[in-house]
């Protein structure tokens, strides 16, 4: 796969770089109260779009916000489609979970919702993988033209992957294990930990767009 290996020294051949990992890491540690989180999806958006485009520095400036915010609400909608099985799948938990509390009935309901958790374990794994898996694919469908209805088409997205399944696991492989060894930033004080997990972050964005521009030759 073509620029693999460039995804991880991209960002530090930007002049700016050492900023716009400062600013990101400030939007990274609002996103621990609920604020950011779209920002951060809509700057990552926005890096794979440049990445798909040839424009350099790769890096997105940290202006634009409306842009930003407008791109990364679109992502984590389409984010929250992909996991409304799950979250589906979840909401009985929470009528047995109220019925548990009474005296009578608490053994029997203990073992239906052990039953049914483990019932719901066992589909919500490998959908947990499938969708980790599409990720990439589903990211840069929505990089393209910015619409959700191509990120959501799920005919097109499982086109794509039976077409390069092995770059794609390959990039959603990478993805998952750069974003767990991200917790090394901990040893600096907890603060280091924004740093690791944005650099794991726009490495997977980089990737994303990589995985697009093999698919599509005339498109690099």
């Amino acid at each position: 796969m073509r620029d693999f290996g460039k995804a991880f020294s991209f960002a530090f051949k930007d002049p700016q770089w050492f900023g716009k990992f400062a600013l990101a890491a400030l939007w990274m540690l609002l996103a621990l109260v609920g604020i950011g989180i779209v920002m951060i999806a809509g700057y990552l958006m926005q890096l794979t779009q440049r990445v798909i485009k040839g424009e350099q520095p790769e890096l997105p400036r940290w202006d634009n916000l409306g842009e930003k915010f407008v791109l990364g609400l679109k992502y984590c909608i389409v984010y929250i489609v992909y996991l409304l099985p799950v979250l589906i799948l979840m909401l009985p938990v929470i009528p047995l979970a109220v019925t548990g509390g009474g005296q009578d009935a608490s053994d029997v309901v203990g073992v239906m919702m052990v039953i049914y958790l483990f019932g719901v374990i066992l589909i919500m794994i490998p959908y947990s993988l499938a969708v980790s898996a599409l990720i990439p694919i589903i990211t840069y469908r929505l990089a393209i033209r910015e619409r959700m209805s191509d990120a959501l088409d799920i005919g097109a997205v499982f086109r794509d992957f039976r077409n390069n399944w092995q770059n794609t696991i390959i990039v959603a492989l990478v993805a998952v294990g750069l974003q767990s060894f991200a917790g090394i930033g901990l040893l600096f004080f907890g603060v280091g930990i924004f740093f690791t997990l944005f650099y794991s972050y726009i490495v997977s964005a980089y990737l994303c767009a990589v995985l697009y521009r093999n698919r599509m030759p005339e498109a690099a």
